[in-house]
């Protein structure tokens, strides 16, 4: 994506003025303790929360007025998709690494099991029934835009026989229609009335431990079959806790900060 997207599920719009101030900073939350022989301890949080600061300066009209709705909830509580423009893969940093903390789940046959160095590793599965499923934080997927393809590679569908699959969703939950198995990337435009995004790979019969190595998300941008696959950026529900409106008519300048939010309640 080369600009802003930001609203609720079903509903974002494009923010395609450069913001004059953008950071993606992430709080880490990491506290030292320093003992009386000079010796420091650290703790952190195990995944910090995605904070997004942004200004804009000379603002158009039509996209200030979208960015204050949304500031005052007058589209509702419920949190914001955000698409960030510096994001390259939709996947959180775990599941783009084929590590812990993880949201991959196996379905049906076969075991999905931790390595000691936090790698995970899939094995006896069966092929045409099992399947991995990478589920995000929130929603029933990550959020899509109509007409926007979404490609979606992993290093089973490029090396390991695997296939790649989507499945659109709509605003209430209810599946939509499926794209693929194919390998090594299925792309798709998502269908009328599409909301949400859910890849999954379909296995092969594998009967040794395998790595279940990298993946990748993108929305827009085409996925090449052989490129290196990024970390992951995530594609946090955030909520807005700061909000400043400057006007300097007919422009105004506004600047909005985010925080991820895990919980339905926020």
């Amino acid at each position: 994506m080369r600009s802003l997207w930001i609203g609720p599920p079903g509903g974002l719009r494009e923010i395609p003025d450069t913001a004059t101030d953008y950071d993606r900073s992430i709080s880490l939350g990491v506290q030292e303790f320093a003992s009386l022989s000079g010796g420091v301890t650290t703790t952190r949080l195990a995944t910090p929360p995605r904070r997004l600061s942004l200004s804009w300066s000379a603002l158009l009209p039509e996209h200030a007025r979208w960015l204050d709705a949304l500031a005052r909830r007058a589209h509702g509580s419920g949190p914001l998709a955000v698409l960030d423009p510096a994001g390259d893969n939709l996947l959180d940093a775990g599941q783009s690494l084929g590590r812990t903390p993880r949201r991959i789940s196996l379905v049906s046959w076969g075991t999905l099991a931790e390595r000691a160095d936090g790698t995970l590793a899939v094995t006896d599965t069966r092929d045409n029934s099992s399947q991995l499923y990478y589920t995000p934080p929130y929603w029933t997927g990550w959020p899509v835009l109509p007409g926007v393809p979404v490609s979606f590679t992993t290093d089973l569908t490029r090396n390991g026989g695997a296939r790649a699959v989507l499945d659109f969703w709509d605003a209430t939950g209810a599946y939509l229609q499926t794209v693929g198995p194919v390998a090594p990337v299925v792309t798709a435009v998502p269908p009328a009335g599409a909301v949400f995004v859910l890849p999954k790979v379909w296995l092969p019969t594998i009967t040794t431990p395998t790595p279940v190595g990298g993946a990748l998300l993108r929305l827009g941008e085409p996925v090449d079959a052989v490129e290196p696959i990024p970390v992951g950026d995530g594609c946090p529900a955030m909520t807005v806790t700061g909000y400043a409106d400057r006007p300097r008519l007919p422009h105004r300048d506004l600047s909005l900060t985010l925080v991820e939010v895990r919980r339905a309640a926020s």
